[in-house]
């Protein structure tokens, strides 16, 4: 499923029109669509019980099942909050960690536990906000719960939650990709949509990700305008924060991989946005791996992919964060070929300071 929805948003598929099950998967489609409105309907008209956690409670999230850079806007969010003064917890699902229950990933002190039974996403957001503690559960209820009664904090962000209404939240924050802000239209599984672009009108903060263009802003802004007039929408775009060593963080300058020959390796779903930002930084990409999401790395899967980078004549093989986490546990860096990872951030386009504000709702 994940490599379908791969395809429909980063090779450009219009639609599912060359697979043979087609018809199918339209009819899947609107079974979808009619349970995920009937759900809504319900939620909104209190006929489903929410439960409510005695702190602002900040959901960020999407309406598409694919790569729309919620992460990186969850980890952004948390340190502008934590910068402006705020005590802050995230909470995540933890998307194919080992284990079930409640497990808190990281607290004050550090990280405490590992990538595998944290999941990736909570591991790299614990390791990109030391000092923040992040819980995972798949009940987002009690995992929140556990984070206020632990952690006493201020505010709790929720990592993909916009359609996890069981929990109460204070406000509503979407991300939308500035290239496939609504996939191609259809919802899953003939398409990528998880309820309809309509759901726009619960979010108080819209953020367009991956924008590069005043105009391709300026299109998604009208689109959402149409859903939400009263809307808050802000731009971010994905930079290179560190480049380092892999399973370490000895860092590096970013030029350094100015005018290099490049193999790349990417298991995100939006792996074109990974090779544009290497390129923007001056590297010369010679061989392009992208892999599944989440794609967990077997050791001879790995020493392939390096006989492969040296015969294409790379010099260095760099990956996402996302990799890192998923490397085999037997993992020791190459002889043959340097590796690296290239951490990513999103970075809002100016107006810090507004978009704090709308987050802890002082524009309503």
């Amino acid at each position: 499923m994940r490599k379908i929805i791969r395809d429909i948003l980063y090779d450009n598929r219009k639609d599912l029109s060359s697979f043979p099950l087609r018809a199918a998967l339209r009819v899947i489609s609107w079974l979808y669509c009619a349970g995920a409105l009937l759900r809504n309907m319900l939620y909104d008209r209190k006929l489903l019980k929410t439960f409510t956690v005695p702190c602002r409670v900040i959901s960020i999230g999407n309406i598409i099942a694919g790569g729309t850079g919620k992460t990186p806007v969850t980890i952004m969010t948390a340190r502008l909050l934590a910068l402006a003064g705020y005590r802050v917890a995230v909470v995540s699902r933890g998307y194919k960690r080992n284990g079930s229950g409640v497990l808190a990933v990281s607290d004050s002190t550090g990280i405490q536990a590992s990538s595998a039974d944290s999941g990736d996403e909570p591991y790299l957001i614990a390791a990109s906000l030391p000092g923040v503690p992040v819980v995972v559960g798949k009940e987002r209820y009690s995992a929140a719960m556990e984070a206020f009664n632990r952690f006493d904090p201020d505010i709790i962000l929720l990592d993909d939650a916009f359609q996890h209404r069981r929990l109460s939240r204070d406000a509503d924050v979407v991300t939308l990709d500035a290239n496939y802000p609504f996939g191609n239209g259809y919802f899953l599984p003939r398409g990528v949509l998880r309820e309809s672009p309509r759901s726009l009108s619960r979010a108080q903060t819209v953020i367009v990700t991956r924008s590069t263009s005043g105009r391709q802003f300026s299109e998604v802004t009208q689109k959402v305008l149409e859903f939400n007039p009263g809307v808050s929408i802000f731009r971010s775009r994905h930079g290179a924060r560190t480049f380092r060593n892999p399973t370490g963080r000895e860092e590096f300058e970013l030029s350094a991989i100015k005018g290099k020959k490049i193999a790349a390796l990417s298991n995100i779903v939006n792996f074109a946005s990974f090779y544009q930002l290497l390129e923007s930084l001056g590297a010369e990409i010679v061989l392009k791996r992208p892999m599944d999401d989440h794609h967990k790395y077997l050791l001879e899967e790995l020493e392939q992919i390096r006989e492969d980078a040296l015969l294409s004549g790379a010099e260095l093989l760099v990956m996402t964060a996302k990799d890192e986490r998923n490397l085999p546990v037997e993992y020791s860096p190459s002889v043959r070929i340097q590796e690296y990872v290239l951490d990513i951030e999103a970075l809002l386009e100016g107006e810090e300071s507004t978009y704090i504000s709308c987050v802890l709702g002082r524009n309503h």
